[in-house]
């Protein structure tokens, strides 16, 4: 919120992909953990009493993939959201309006809302519905990334070969291009993260009896939990507006608490 630089359609996506990355620490990797460990208790004493309503593992594993699913599409728009600002310039701010903008996050919620609604109910094709979605986004995010990298070399080779470019026109493409760099560097982590979970995922269902299969698709799910604990230090890196934000806000609350002691 405090970044000026960033445009305000842009910081929506942000704040949208920092709340979904938030709410996934918060929810569904507490209660992962806290289920989990309270299983693995009652296992090792040997009580196989059923210990969680199954209502309450269906609503934590529903908010899992719902958050999972919003971080993942977050991800994805942003892609695309640079790579309109990289090739359209000065007409982005035309057809990316604020009204838009609303409508795009409206609609990722409620797509994530949809899918986890069928991964969760449906559970005879949820590992297929989870499957084509994250095959479908890998391929969308890299074509954007692709293109990004293209559109941007080209503008730089604009930049050293006509030197009749106005000094603002080639700020602004440089400041284009360190948006879609520091961007390239979040889908890093977000394939890094997300893309075992595919391989693991047809494995899986090919033998569902396997242990090293059923380990790999678990440890998979693992990873894209962590991914929304990594993105915030990506953003912290690769932004410097949002880096010096953040270490104000840490020294102001540190020194609220030396005046408090």
């Amino acid at each position: 919120m405090k970044a000026s630089t960033i445009p305000a359609t842009v910081k929506k996506l942000f704040l949208s992909l920092a709340f979904s990355d938030l709410a996934v620490g918060l929810c569904s990797q507490l209660t992962t953990a806290i289920i989990s460990t309270s299983i693995l208790k009652m296992a090792s004493s040997g009580n196989n009493t059923a210990f969680f309503c199954p209502t309450v593992l269906g609503v934590q594993s529903y908010l899992g993939y719902l958050l999972a699913t919003a971080s993942f599409l977050n991800v994805i728009v942003i892609a695309f959201d640079r790579l309109l600002a990289v090739s359209l310039h000065l007409r982005y701010q035309k057809l990316i309006t604020p009204k838009r903008d609303n409508i795009a996050l409206v609609s990722l919620w409620s797509i994530s809302c949809f899918t986890a609604f069928i991964i969760v109910f449906l559970p005879t094709r949820n590992k297929i519905v989870a499957a084509v979605i994250l095959l479908i986004g890998y391929v969308l995010t890299t074509v954007a990334y692709v293109r990004i990298y293209k559109v941007v070399k080209y503008h730089l080779n604009q930049i050293y070969s006509q030197n009749q470019l106005q000094n603002a026109q080639t700020r602004e493409i440089l400041r284009q291009k360190k948006s879609a760099y520091n961007a390239i560097f979040v889908y890093l982590v977000f394939l890094a993260c997300y893309l075992p979970l595919l391989p693991s995922t047809i494995l899986y269902m090919t033998n569902t009896s396997e242990i090293s299969f059923f380990v790999a698709y678990y440890a998979s799910l693992f990873l894209i939990r962590l991914n929304s604990s990594l993105n915030p230090l990506v953003y912290c890196w690769r932004y410097r507006e949002i880096r010096q934000s953040v270490k104000s806000t840490v020294k102001k609350l540190f020194h609220m608490n030396e005046n408090a002691t």
